[in-house]
């Protein structure tokens, strides 16, 4: 059975590139007849103020969306994460690491040449180093063949400052909870092959991958809640907010209306996706007449 994901990080509300991303992965399973699950990615406690959480998920509710299963929480999950990381050092497959990233800018880490670890390991991170060759690229669902050709540079698994990093637990998540194909935002494209070495790593098949185009602030900007980007209910109503991110993923809007119940536009809009039609590049967004005065811009 199909199964994706969407896991925000509740460092603040969800805005217009949230959105994107939430209800292509969305649309995506709904369509396929598969499973929607839904993770709150809160490993990084001081990005993520109290009670964000529970307002991105009402956020969620209030637009329409569904969901299936009991909502994954990360900051709940360390014991597992420590888990898999023991059990790549216990393959060699992960080291203890006291590079900074000041001291990475000038020379490249040798840390993993240790043939004991160090009896202190305090202020130290815990990094990936596979011990085959990674891919050269992957076949994107919207994007198609994708490739690189740059040098490896080791995953962090564990940050200094003891917090688990977001590609060893988003990887560990996706392999435990059936994910088969990742539906996430094209900055994340970069990232890709060194997720699937460690999915590897971890004796797992790999998933699938299909990145969005991402609601751009300027030709050089995501929107994003580190770019203080607005809140998309302080922006437009649920239903409006719902067919302005229908339009921007190139799906069919004309018969929409923004006095429909959110539901009925997502159960529509669900019926007919068309991942064909939905644009390869970023853009920014410009918003339709129906939105109202004042929101014809991302900004």
């Amino acid at each position: 059975m199909y199964v994706t994901r969407f896991a925000p990080t509740p460092s603040g509300p969800l805005h217009f590139g949230s959105l994107i991303a939430l209800t292509g992965s969305w649309l995506r399973a709904r369509s396929r007849g598969g499973r929607f699950l839904l993770r709150i990615e809160d490993l990084d406690a001081p990005r993520c103020p109290e009670g964000m959480a529970e307002r991105i998920i009402s956020e969620i509710e209030t637009l329409g969306f569904d969901h299936d299963g009991e909502i994954l929480t990360q900051r709940y999950e360390i014991p597992f994460y420590e888990s898999q990381i023991a059990a790549l050092m216990g393959k060699g497959l992960a080291f203890w690491c006291s590079c900074t990233r000041k001291s990475l800018r000038h020379s490249p880490c040798k840390c993993y040449l240790r043939h004991e670890p160090p009896e202190d390991t305090s202020g130290m991170s815990v990094r990936f180093k596979p011990d085959f060759p990674l891919e050269r690229g992957f076949d994107d669902a919207l994007l198609g063949r994708v490739e690189f050709d740059d040098r490896y540079d080791f995953l962090t698994l564990k940050r200094a400052d003891g917090i688990i990093s977001y590609n060893l637990a988003c990887v560990a998540d996706d392999i435990r909870t059936g994910v088969t194909e990742v539906v996430r935002g094209q900055d994340l494209v970069y990232v890709t092959v060194r997720q699937m070495a460690l999915c590897k790593a971890l004796g797992a098949p790999c998933p699938h991958y299909l990145h969005l185009p991402l609601a751009m602030e300027d030709q050089n900007f995501k929107l994003s809640k580190q770019n203080r980007a607005a809140p998309v209910l302080e922006l437009f109503s649920p239903a409006q907010a719902l067919i302005e991110a229908l339009r921007f993923l190139g799906q069919k809007t004309d018969d929409l209306q923004p006095s429909m119940e959110p539901r009925a536009i997502l159960a529509r809009a669900a019926a007919r996706f068309d991942l064909l039609k939905v644009p390869k590049k970023s853009a920014v967004p410009v918003f339709s007449d129906k939105a109202g005065a004042g929101a014809k811009t991302a900004s």
